[in-house]
């Protein structure tokens, strides 16, 4: 899938001329989006395949528990991505961008393909949850440090003015790729019968990684590093210890913190809509799958074509205001889309989805770029990634099991809408005392 902006007819369709770098803006977007897309489409699946999953390694126990054991283990992932942020960044941080991001991809697309090679639990025991842990954990070590890694390397390539809008592109990625996951796992489930699927067909997504990860990883191996860490490491200003230079003091400190406000916005709300939504509306709602999965899929296209709108916009009126809009938008959609989506009707499940979808586009498209552009270059990549990690371990990745626990012990489906509303509140107090950094120079 073609995530990339046409930028070579764009005057700025070459980086600035004094970075010295000989990559156009095609190349460096599309580097980027590749590594991006694999990690993103894996969580797709897997949020497609979960109840596939749950019979498949957790077969001994009540279907309840065992769905709550398999977003258990999709949390896990998260639950390493602090550690991998720590690992990672301070790597991108020290070798370079470029490098960093090829390391990644490969680790992340030999993951996703051995949980598509894993032996179910009739075959292995309890040694099949073991290896889907580990691979999940390998995953997310990796992941991270994608997301962070790869909305820099656009940044430090892109004109100052057209920032935003191009490391928005990254987000398109991250939608395409569950949109892909979505597609791909309903395809294979239109085509297999149910036991052909639970077992060996719910395989065939995960084993498609593989493919995928080699042609990103040829992408990325093309692409010039960016011409703001080889200034750096021109002038001999990288940081010895970048997670140690990162921590230390109050201001990085407390420029992580705005950099948090930022990015929670998406957090829930992207693995709510995309991840947790297709078992929701099957088990709660009684949707059949194809029709689950239909209404994501209509909900994650607006919400694809939005993201490059909100990314232009933020460059347009600021990454203040816009975040303003998107805890505001949330704050007043967010209960009568669980209402729409809780009538039973596909055209109400639509519309309710929708009224998700716009402000999660635009959280999407507002929050890797103001969090990198509040950080220095020698240290940018290991600030932004253990930030991110850390945030999507405690929410992101826990969206899915919290969602469905609420709702299990409340026996209210409204119960995630409540909770995605709470997370929200906090950026919105920020968004008044954040400064702003549209279409200025990159901190060197």
């Amino acid at each position: 899938m073609n995530t990339t902006p046409n930028l070579d007819s764009s005057p700025h369709s070459q980086v600035d001329s004094d970075t010295g770098s000989g990559s156009s803006l095609r190349q460096v977007v599309g580097s980027a989006t590749a590594g991006t897309f694999v990690e993103y489409y894996d969580f797709a699946i897997y949020g497609a395949m979960a109840p596939i999953i749950a019979k498949t390694f957790f077969p001994n126990v009540a279907p309840a528990i065992a769905l709550l054991s398999t977003f258990a283990v999709f949390a896990l992932a998260f639950v390493a991505r602090p550690l991998g942020g720590l690992v990672w960044g301070p790597v991108g941080d020290r070798i370079g961008r470029r490098r960093t991001l090829s390391l990644i991809i490969v680790t992340i697309s030999v993951a996703t393909v051995l949980i598509g090679l894993t032996p179910d639990y009739r075959t292995i025991g309890i040694a099949a949850p073991i290896l889907l842990v580990v691979l999940r954990l390998a995953q997310g070590l990796s992941a991270g440090g994608e997301i962070a890694g790869a909305a820099i390397f656009i940044a430090e390539h892109a004109p100052n003015k057209r920032r935003g809008f191009l490391v928005s592109w990254l987000q398109v990625a991250t939608t395409g790729a569950l949109l892909s996951g979505v597609f791909v796992s309903a395809a294979v489930s239109s085509l297999l019968s149910e036991q052909e699927m639970n077992s060996w067909g719910w395989r065939i997504p995960f084993l498609l990684a593989g493919p995928i990860g080699v042609v990103g990883l040829y992408i990325r191996l093309k692409v010039d590093e960016t011409p703001s860490f080889e200034e750096v490491k021109r002038k001999g200003r990288e940081a010895r210890n970048p997670l140690v230079t990162a921590m230390r003091g109050a201001g990085n400190l407390k420029e992580m913190g705005f950099a948090a406000a930022y990015y929670m916005p998406v957090l829930v709300s992207f693995y709510l809509l995309l991840t947790f939504m297709p078992t929701y509306l099957k088990s709660e709602m009684k949707f059949d799958t194809a029709t689950s999965l239909s209404i994501i899929a209509v909900a994650g296209v607006i919400q694809l074509i939005s993201v490059p709108i909100f990314g232009k916009l933020s460059d347009l009126i600021g990454r203040r205001m816009l975040l303003r809009f998107t805890t505001g938008a949330f704050i007043l959609l967010t209960y009568p889309a669980f209402v729409l989506l809780n009538s039973g009707e596909l055209a109400l499940a639509i519309g309710g989805l929708t009224l998700l979808a716009i402000p999660t586009a635009a959280a999407q498209a507002n929050n890797l770029t103001p969090a990198l552009e509040r950080f220095h270059t020698n240290v940018r990549f290991t600030a932004s990634a253990a930030t991110l990690g850390l945030l999507a371990a405690l929410f992101g990745g826990t969206a899915p099991y919290v969602s469905t626990y609420l709702t299990t012990a409340t026996g209210s489906p409204l119960a995630p809408g409540f909770y995605l509303m709470i997370t929200i509140l906090p950026s919105l107090i920020a968004s008044f005392y954040v400064s702003e950094t549209a279409k200025k120079p990159l901190l060197d």
